[in-house]
């Protein structure tokens, strides 16, 4: 039996339990010192005394788990050659670029994140390595390896900060595929021949940053070498610098036999509104609109689909959880229209246009098809109906994607009208959770920002009675929320909040100020007022209970203030 058919064995016994699937036999005959190591370690752990099989048996999966995470390739059975030999056969990594940041507090806070117990902050901690142009430390490796395998978004700040030594080790798993490369240093011819998937998309992005028209070339001219998985998110890329001058290479990338080019194409497409492909569109929605009696612009998606529509990304039969091909159809041609179409057409703002869809039979349909075509065209328009949407979900994905549209100076305007217009009102709590849902996973407030949100937070937490339940879910988010986005240096001042101890209220004021919170009315009977008298109290001891006087809330919000800081001060002069 090979390796890996030996691991499939282990790992459906310790699925379906050993009383039901035995244990390969090669595994409990003792000790082979001819075996492979890997083989010897799994036999070592199976033969050790326990208190069940089904204990030995996990304990064997677990040493499996372990080496997998190392390297180990279990279907990749290697001859039997000394430890030299084989070590011989795997070049060196190359010589490190960047330095790592030294300090075992710092390596500490890093291996805790990355074990995933701050998942919110590890994008800002990556990227705050890379902004200081440093690197992960070699111990942390493996545990970043297996996050970025978790977490196909976290790979753009993970990449960059894996050093030379990340990307070899990379190399040895095929399950850390995603991360191997050239090297750091390597020119772009190189890294466009050589390097990984993830290097070719950055290449490919900065180049579209710089020259659209050389990315482009240089993209179509190694379409028919590329796999679909790479052609993707490639095609993808080309949302940077988009012009009328790709508009052919898109059209003929429609006729991609990869489904998500073809969509990647179409979506693309959708943001030119001159291209053939937005005309397109545009007429076919037109012929389904219509006005009723009373002059009211109606909709109405056509009883069968048409075969046309298939080539330029509408998909004809819709997925089990979508009820109605018709609707189906509508909401995909409003997700590939420009935007634009609809107030030259019915002469409607986004809001007005969300208001005449609550009257349409196709309101899902439209609502969802708009959002849609938001992802892909950004229309800045449409972002005080976003803003608006505060209970609704769907927005809080779309409004950094928006936000970043807007200039620096615009989007500090929006969101320091919003804080000071809720500033000493309950509703301050909501307008900083609405301010970090419309921020990317790194962004920070800008000095000015983080500066008045500091005094606010100083002047609201620090009162005795501050507007707004403190002691509550949101208000725990909005605090975490801050201790991410404040600028570090205003860190240490925030952190006092917790960390200073809390001055005592005068003697004299408080029971007057108490007497005053607990009232009871007229005509209560003694129970009656002692039972209120007590609801009182419990309400007024809640009122008086911040986030951190919560345990899990008190550590998350000092890992993130520790590690800030820690890589802060980390950083080379």
């Amino acid at each position: 039996m090979s390796q890996a058919n030996l691991w499939a064995a282990l790992q459906q016994s310790a699925l379906v339990g050993v009383e039901r699937l035995a244990v390969p036999a090669i595994f409990s005959q003792g000790m082979d010192s001819n075996a492979p190591a890997s083989q010897q370690a799994l036999q070592a752990a199976l033969l050790q005394p326990a208190d069940s099989k089904a204990v030995q048996v996990l304990r064997a999966t677990a040493v499996a788990a372990v080496l997998e995470r190392a390297g180990w390739q279990p279907g990749a059975a290697q001859p039997q050659r000394a430890a030299a030999t084989i070590a011989a056969s795997v070049p060196p990594p190359a010589e490190e670029s960047r330095p790592a940041p030294q300090g075992e507090p710092l390596l500490g806070l890093l291996g805790e994140v990355l074990q995933g117990n701050a998942p919110e902050l590890l994008a800002l901690a990556l990227a705050s390595l890379d902004e200081a142009g440093q690197r992960l430390p070699y111990p942390l490796l493996v545990a970043a390896l297996h996050q970025g395998r978790q977490s196909v978004e976290l790979r753009q700040w993970l990449t960059p900060v894996l050093g030379e030594r990340g990307r070899w080790l990379a190399a040895q798993n095929p399950q850390w595929a995603y991360a191997h490369g050239v090297q750091e240093t390597a020119d772009a011819e190189q890294i466009w021949q050589e390097g990984s998937l993830e290097q070719r998309v950055a290449l490919l992005a900065q180049q579209r940053a710089n020259d659209p028209a050389g990315a482009r070339a240089r993209l179509e001219a190694s379409l028919k070498e590329l796999s679909a998985r790479e052609r993707a998110p490639m095609v993808q890329s080309m949302a940077r610098g988009l012009s009328a001058d790709d508009e052919a290479l898109l059209e003929k990338l429609l006729g991609d036999r990869s489904k998500d080019v073809r969509e990647s194409a179409a979506s693309l497409l959708s943001c030119l509104p001159q291209s053939p492909h937005s005309q397109r569109m545009g007429a076919w929605l037109q012929a389904m609109l219509s006005r009723d009696a009373k002059g009211e612009w109606q909709i109405d998606p056509p009883e069968e689909g048409n075969k046309d529509w298939e080539r330029d990304g509408i998909t004809l039969q819709p997925p089990a959880y979508i009820k109605g091909q018709r609707a189906w159809w509508l909401q995909q041609l409003v997700a590939l229209t420009p935007l634009d179409f609809w107030q030259q057409q019915l002469g409607k703002t986004p809001e007005q246009l969300w208001e005449w869809s609550r009257r349409s039979d196709w309101k899902t349909a439209l609502r969802q098809g708009w959002l849609a075509a938001l992802r892909a065209q950004r229309d800045v328009r449409w972002l005080p109906l976003l803003q608006s949407m505060e209970s609704d979900s769907r927005s809080s994905d779309l409004l950094p994607l928006l936000m970043g549209e807007l200039s620096a100076a615009e989007r500090e305007t929006q969101w320091l009208a919003q804080l000071q217009a809720k500033r000493g009102k309950s509703t301050f709590i909501d307008a900083i959770q609405r301010i970090d849902e419309a921020m990317g996973p790194t962004d920070l407030l800008s000095p000015a920002i983080s500066s008045w949100l500091l005094e606010a937070l100083l002047g609201t937490l620090q009162a005795r009675q501050p507007a707004g339940n403190w002691h509550s879910w949101q208000a725990d988010q909005a605090i975490l929320a801050c201790a991410r986005r404040l600028q570090t240096s205003d860190l240490q001042r925030f952190a006092q909040l917790w960390r200073a101890p809390r001055a005592a209220a005068p003697a004299e004021a408080e029971p007057a100020e108490d007497a005053d919170a607990l009232l009871v009315p007229e005509g209560a009977t003694e129970a009656e007022a002692a039972k209120l008298k007590q609801e009182q109290q419990a309400r007024l001891e809640r009122s008086r209970l911040r986030p951190w006087d919560d345990a899990q809330v008190l550590a998350q919000l000092n890992r993130i203030v520790d590690l800030r800081l820690a890589l802060h001060a980390a950083r080379p002069a």
